[in-house]
């Protein structure tokens, strides 16, 4: 197979993984290792491969959950510099939410390689935060009364 270099935006999928933290709905928030901003679990499609399987493998790779049923909440577009390749990646996100089930609280297990640090967060406070992946800017500003 010939590797053939792709023009315009590659297709990420992420989600909004919720947990109950005592009364309050959190989701979860990652420290990048690549693009150094925070952002809610996700990755690159594989050629061929459809959104929603997308989301279900990236999850399972990046916290160890396989999560089903995947509510698709919509997308943010981006420019992010890549620090690890040291170039700019023009991206198209898809956004999902998925809940963690009681039993798999301390099963997630985060990538390395993909997070540096992690934190649950509320919407309110994911809105907060000035150093996030540009494309979850978009979608949040796109949707002021995110309800999910």
């Amino acid at each position: 197979m010939t590797n053939i270099e792709v023009k315009g935006p590659q297709v990420v999928c992420s989600a909004f993984i919720e947990n109950t933290i005592g009364s309050e709905r959190k989701f979860l928030l990652v420290l990048c290792s690549g693009f150094k901003v925070w952002r809610v679990p996700g990755g690159r499609a594989e050629f061929g491969e459809n959104i929603e399987d997308t989301l279900v493998r990236e999850m399972e790779e990046e916290t160890g959950i396989k999560f089903e049923n995947p509510r698709f909440l919509g997308y943010g577009q981006d420019e992010q510099f890549l620090y690890t390749l040291n170039k700019t990646r023009s991206r198209l996100l898809m956004f999902f939410h998925v809940k963690l089930k009681k039993s798999d609280e301390d099963k997630i297990k985060l990538d390395p390689e993909e997070a540096e640090d992690f934190k649950w967060v509320t919407i309110e406070e994911m809105r907060k935060i000035k150093n996030k992946e540009g494309a979850l800017t978009v979608f949040l500003d796109k949707n002021p009364k995110l309800n999910i």
